[in-house]
């Protein structure tokens, strides 16, 4: 990822964060800002861009708070001082656990959560990458990846290393990448999938939670070559739109059906 787009997507997560506490505090709201490392790191992204730049991202962040009120009677009790809603800023680490929420919003008495993931001009699910030494079954599915895969990649691995030691770029490679490189690993990679899958229940629903994430959220994305924001709810397990103190959900959204075929099916 760019240093340009780290810069704006924790910028939009500060003003994300700050544009509903900032909202919900003037609706009477009992709430916690938490001004943490995570906090203090974004909030430096958004303090280093332009103005003019800032605003637009305070804008977007605020045309989403009426639709997202309106979906979790979470956000909307007030509660007091011992029914707080909590608002903090995930840190980096949360990612790497199946957790794609940036800004999280929580309460503990009854326990009730929701996240946003902030996207700026980007739609993307998780960017996930093979490698030589990446065991992608142990990351993704707790299942590691056996001995015949580590061997069927290995020479893809070795020409590649090889190519680069002899000054090569990748984009010198031209053709040779598809027949070299990028066949035999999508073919070895869907193999492993398939062994994977056949010795284990739940794959399918594992891989979906990888790719998404592990926990109910909203995605919101600041898309500004067709200037709108856009909403888009991810209700895995049906954990988004619940009743909290009474105050029921003025809108639905559906829940996430995670599939039940396995990939040689597919």
């Amino acid at each position: 990822m760019s240093g340009t787009q780290v810069t704006n997507g924790k910028a939009f997560e500060y003003a994300l964060a700050t544009a509903y506490s900032t909202y919900l505090q003037e609706q009477g709201v009992y709430l916690d800002l938490v001004k943490d490392d995570a906090y203090k790191n974004a909030k430096k992204f958004y303090k280093s861009i332009a103005f003019v730049e800032r605003k637009r991202f305070d804008y977007c962040a605020a045309l989403t708070i009426d639709s997202i009120i309106k979906l979790e009677p979470g956000l909307r009790y007030v509660g007091d001082a011992n029914q707080k809603l909590r608002i903090y800023i995930s840190s980096d680490d949360a990612g790497e656990k199946g957790d794609v929420r940036d800004v999280v919003f929580e309460r503990k008495k009854p326990h009730w959560e929701i996240g946003f993931s902030a996207k700026n001009n980007n739609d993307a699910v998780k960017h996930s990458r093979l490698s030589s030494i990446l065991d992608f079954g142990k990351s993704w599915f707790d299942v590691p990846c056996s001995q015949s895969y580590w061997k069927d990649i290995k020479p893809i691995f070795d020409y590649v290393q090889k190519q680069k030691d002899n000054g090569r770029t990748w984009d010198e490679l031209g053709d040779d990448k598809q027949e070299s490189v990028y066949m035999p690993l999508l073919s070895a990679f869907r193999k492993e999938l398939l062994r994977i899958d056949k010795n284990n229940s739940e794959i399918p629903q594992k891989l979906i939670k990888y790719l998404i994430g592990q926990y109910a959220f909203y995605k919101i994305i600041k898309d500004d070559s067709n200037n709108v924001v856009v909403v888009k709810a991810f209700n895995i397990n049906g954990e988004l739109n619940k009743q909290y103190g009474g105050i029921k959900t003025k809108f639905k959204t559906p829940k996430i059906n995670l599939p039940t075929r396995t990939p040689s099916e597919l």
